[in-house]
C-alpha cells in the first residue's frame, strides 16, 4: 500500500470537497485499495453523497454528519 498515493487522495478530498479529515482519510484508504491513483472530480449529488470519478471508475461515497470513519465507498 502507497502511503504516498494515500496522502495526495486524502489532500484533494480535503481540499475539493467539505467532507471532514477523519472520514477523508478513510475514503482515501479504500480508494487507495482498489487502485486508485487520481480523483478526476469529485460530484455532490445530495447532502452526504458523492460520486468520486476516479482513474479507475466512479465510486460513491455516502458520509455522516459527524466525525467518524464510518462513511461508505462502493465501486458504480
Amino acid at each position: 500500500m502507497s502511503n504516498q498515493t494515500q496522502n495526495k487522495l486524502f489532500h484533494y478530498i480535503i481540499s475539493n470537497s467539505e467532507i471532514d479529515d477523519i472520514q477523508s482519510r478513510f475514503i482515501s484508504y479504500k480508494l487507495e485499495l482498489n487502485k486508485v491513483k487520481n480523483i478526476l472530480k469529485i460530484e455532490m449529488i445530495k447532502e452526504h453523497n458523492f460520486t468520486f470519478h476516479t482513474d479507475n471508475g466512479s465510486f460513491k461515497v455516502a458520509t455522516v454528519n459527524i466525525p467518524l470513519p464510518i462513511s461508505s465507498v462502493v465501486r458504480n
